[in-house]
């Protein structure tokens, strides 16, 4: 059978494997977003810095020679400083920063390229009128330029170049927020991420909890089974414990609990077996090795498989698969359990199945133990018959029925006549030879419910369940006969038995006062020349002497 650990593993490595691929996958997306915050971050930040520098730095150059050019239309020596300044270093100044300017604006597209394009287009015309304005003033010549001229042609690249600074921040704010759509994208994944990763743990954990249940009822059903078991007072209880113990555990199959009776040599079932089946016709006569497994002393199987070579007499009678299992004690086998099922049992079934018969043995072998051990110390070893402790014990128990049920009870004592002097003529070993025929007689002349057991030496009481005065007296007399049958090999003794018979509820309403009136009956009986049997009259007649008795009764036939 799959362990606890087995059930609970198995959903643990699933769980710790989502987790490491979540955490693995989660930590990826997140190092990979912070990197490219980062590296969007630090472009941005560079290529606004350069392009703003690169623009400020054209505005501030083109106006700057626009500036020069202004002054130089004035004239005089200023105007001819100016167009010094502006044919040697301003307009070269205004040529380099608008070649860095459509340097860092060559990739760009749209508005902006179309933007970038017209500002070299227009600082063309601007710069061929500064160059004019430069020469002319330089050489005193006129250049035909005025400060309107200069002015048209200024505005527009003015215009172009200031929309391209303030288009950088713009664009800084948009690379911003489509990376913040980006971080924000990756947050929505991260977090599927963590909860799909949660959810999983959810679930398996939902399974690992509906695996531990199903792998704990086993074990709770074995734990109960176990501490019941221990609590049984008998074979009887135990099996009938272990047959509804299996059939829980096993849905669909029917135990029955096979007992090895090594004395009658036979495998009998101690539990009921189902309307119609077929092992009771098996296990007819059936001998201890006619079960594989009571004689292999292992477990046996059958319906699963190609056929055995060696069919076993009993779990042939199977209709469908079955399964047997020994009830072994120290090497010995003391009985199987049969299971029966239309489909073969599960390896799981099979090894539950093993556990229980297990636990169950050496319990049935201690009550098998107790059972005999009571019955020894209850029976008397000279007749067989049960001892003055179990004859005390029966009394009480069988008159506490009858009165509880409201039935009758009789009781017979029977006492040999003259027994101490064939003691004393033959010995003892005679004495127990006539003792021991005595007790077969009684067996012979009882029916299943009656009781018989040894008062102690020559004394003997018979409990008649059930039973009237008239009837007990009959049987009496039948026992009587019986005894003066008994022939003593090696003498000529003829034994003799006197009978005394009081019922309940004729003679007497309690156990004492029927026991004394059974006596009394008895003791009259010796007294009247012994070899019959007497009944007690009433339960209110005197006894004449000490003790309570009964006055004689009408001659019993045969007495």
């Amino acid at each position: 059978m799959p362990t606890l650990s087995h059930h609970a593993i198995a959903p643990l490595r699933v769980i710790c494997a989502v987790a490491v691929v979540l955490l693995l996958a989660t930590g990826a997306i997140g190092v990979a977003a912070a990197d490219r915050a980062a590296a969007t971050g630090r472009l941005v930040s560079r290529d606004q810095m350069v392009t703003e520098q690169a623009t400020a730095s054209a505005v501030q150059a083109v106006a700057d020679a626009y500036a020069a050019g202004e002054v130089a239309l004035g004239g005089g020596p200023a105007g001819q400083g100016a167009a010094r300044a502006l044919s040697g270093t301003l307009l070269r100044a205004a040529d380099a920063a608008l070649f860095d300017l459509q340097r860092d604006h060559a990739s760009d597209d749209g508005a902006e390229g179309a933007t970038a394009a017209r500002v070299s287009e227009e600082w063309a015309v601007l710069r061929e009128r500064l160059d004019a304005v430069a020469t002319g003033a330089a050489g005193s010549t006129p250049s035909g330029q005025t400060a309107s001229t200069l002015s048209s042609a200024y505005d527009p690249i003015d215009t172009d170049m200031q929309a391209l600074l303030a288009r950088e921040p713009a664009e800084a704010a948009a690379a911003t927020a489509a990376d913040g759509g980006a971080l924000r994208h990756d947050a929505w994944i991260i977090g599927g991420l963590v909860a799909a990763g949660a959810l999983s743990a959810l679930l398996a954990m939902l399974v690992l909890s509906r695996r531990v249940r199903r792998a704990l009822q086993p074990v709770g059903e074995q734990a109960e089974f176990s501490e019941t078991l221990q609590l049984a007072t008998d074979e009887v209880e135990a099996h009938r414990l272990l047959q509804r113990h299996l059939e829980r555990t096993v849905p669909g199959a029917t135990a029955v609990v096979l007992n090895r009776n090594n004395s009658a040599d036979r495998l009998e079932a101690v539990t009921g077996l189902p309307a119609g089946s077929r092992l009771r016709d098996a296990l007819a006569g059936a001998e201890p090795t006619s079960c594989l497994a009571v004689r292999s002393a292992g477990p046996h199987s059958r319906g699963a498989g190609p056929p055995r070579l060696l069919e076993c007499a009993v779990c042939s009678a199977c209709d469908g698969a079955s399964t047997c299992a020994p009830l072994t004690v120290g090497g010995e086998v003391i009985g199987a359990v049969l299971l029966e099922r239309d489909r073969p049992l599960e390896t799981h079934e099979q090894q539950r199945t093993l556990e229980s018969v297990s636990q169950a043995a050496p319990v049935l072998a201690n009550l098998r133990n107790l059972a005999v051990a009571e019955l020894r110390a209850a029976t008397d070893g000279l007749t067989g018959l049960p001892n003055k402790r179990a004859v005390t014990d029966t009394a009480k128990r069988l008159f506490a029925q009858a009165v509880a049920t409201g039935s009758p009870l009789a009781l017979v004592v029977l006492d040999l006549d003259h027994f101490k002097q064939l003691n004393d003529h033959y010995g003892h070993p005679v004495g127990d030879q006539a003792l021991a025929a005595v007790g077969t007689v009684l067996r012979g002349n009882l029916r299943g419910t009656d009781f018989a057991g040894r008062n102690g030496g020559e004394e003997f009481a018979i409990l008649l369940p059930g039973v009237h005065a008239a009837p007990a007296a009959e049987l009496a007399e039948r026992v009587r006969r019986g005894i003066a049958e008994i022939r003593l090999p090696g003498t000529e003794v003829r034994l003799t038995a006197s009978f005394g018979v009081a019922a309940y509820p004729e003679h007497a309403t309690t156990l004492d006062r029927l026991e004394r009136l059974a006596d009394g009956a008895l003791y009259v009986g010796k007294q009247s020349g012994r070899d019959r049997t007497v009944v007690a009259r009433s339960a209110d007649d005197p006894v004449p002497g000490a003790a309570p008795t009964v006055g004689l009764p009408a001659p019993v036939a045969g007495s």
